[in-house]
């Protein structure tokens, strides 16, 4: 019987190896998938982790059905993240510490949280699946700039085994040291990220493998902007000077 493994922000100990990905992705990543809202059977590794925003591909292949679900999520207590209900949260700048048993680990207001699921006889021995992410602010930062999580090897390297491996998920967060590898499953993004940025950071899980002719993509963007206050101030002072504009007209 197949188990799952749930990672919530993972912290391993392995020998540094940096691990370089053979498969290759160009331009920018937006948002993709199925369908947008409740994706009921995820937890993403945590309890009260929210799961009614997540952008889900489900594809069957032969006998095997690939569930993949990406959302993001404030972390903790920090603010809820909105969204437009077509794959763009919107998340406030600013890190802090964690929760209970994070005290010492400082991370951005936000999480990013993955789902991958194989139903069928299939298992990660089937598949290869990928997390593309990326620490650049900029708009449209180009796919070859990304991280890349690499899934597969991951469960390896933590002792698990692809054949009895059908189910993944979890919620991170982008200072989260590992990410910024190299670790044998990661392929780090150039640059530090820096949680104060206002910009756009973009994810994509990507399945390939089995008999599929085409990779399984499920892709969401983060855009980090004011505070509400900021931007009530920023519409109060435009207001203003468009009263004062009609005052002198």
């Amino acid at each position: 019987m197949k188990h799952s493994m749930k990672w919530v922000g993972l912290v391993v100990i392995v020998p540094v190896l940096f691990l370089s990905t053979e498969t290759t992705y160009a331009t920018p990543i937006d948002p993709s998938f199925g369908t947008f809202g409740e994706l009921a059977e995820a937890t993403f590794g945590g309890s009260g982790i929210p799961k009614h925003s997540v952008a889900i591909t489900t594809i069957v292949d032969g006998a095997n059905t690939i569930t993949l679900g990406l959302s993001a999520h404030g972390r903790f207590s920090n603010p809820v993240l909105t969204n437009n209900g077509a794959g763009t949260f919107f998340a406030e700048r600013g890190a802090n510490f964690g929760g209970a048993g994070e005290s010492t680990i400082e991370g951005a207001l936000w999480n990013f949280s993955y789902f991958i699921k194989i139903d069928g006889p299939g298992s990660f021995a089937d598949y290869v699946v990928e997390l593309l992410y990326d620490f650049d602010p900029g708009v449209d930062t180009d796919t070859a700039d990304h991280g890349i999580l690499d899934f597969n090897s991951a469960i390896v390297t933590l002792g698990g085994s692809l054949a009895a491996t059908s189910l993944v998920e979890g919620s991170e967060n982008l200072l989260f040291g590992f990410l910024s590898g190299p670790l044998p499953f990661i392929t780090p993004p150039s640059g530090p990220f820096d949680p104060n940025a206002l910009g756009e950071y973009s994810f994509a899980l990507i399945a390939t493998g089995g008999t599929l002719s085409d990779p399984v993509v499920s892709a969401i963007n983060v855009e980090v902007v004011p505070e509400p206050a900021t931007m009530a101030l920023v519409g109060a002072g435009v207001a203003a000077m468009a009263a004062r504009r009609k005052r002198i007209v």
